[in-house]
């Protein structure tokens, strides 16, 4: 079910790296907008399914565990320290950019709060 409730995040993530090339890769020269090179924008969608299946099956078991509730708190402290982080991505170059937005959408996407259910 965690799947198919998260389905929206993995959908959307690639009509973000359309707005994340116009913003951080462009060219006043060019007549096109800017884009993602390929090697960055294979890496922002990778982030986004291995975080979704590494966070479904650790959270899973952590929820068996320690108990649902517990780790449901976790889950929400990572979630709103993520979110601060990942809006406050940090970097001199676009690549410094992009590498600190996947770090810390790779950690909020990690909390799966969707497998506690």
């Amino acid at each position: 079910m965690g799947f198919f409730t998260d389905a929206y995040d993995l959908f959307s993530i690639s009509l973000i790296t359309k707005l994340l090339g116009r913003i951080y890769y462009f060219d006043a020269l060019s007549e096109k907008p800017g884009t993602l090179p390929p090697h960055i924008a294979a890496v922002v969608n990778g982030v986004a399914f291995c975080r979704t299946l590494a966070g479904q099956l650790f959270f899973s078991w952590l929820g068996d565990k320690l108990g649902r509730k517990r780790v449901y708190r976790l889950t929400l402290m990572l979630m709103v320290i993520c979110s601060i982080a990942s809006g406050l991505s940090f970097g001199k170059s676009p690549d410094g950019v992009m590498a600190t937005l996947c770090f810390f959408k790779f950690w909020l996407g990690f909390h799966m709060l969707k497998s506690l259910q």
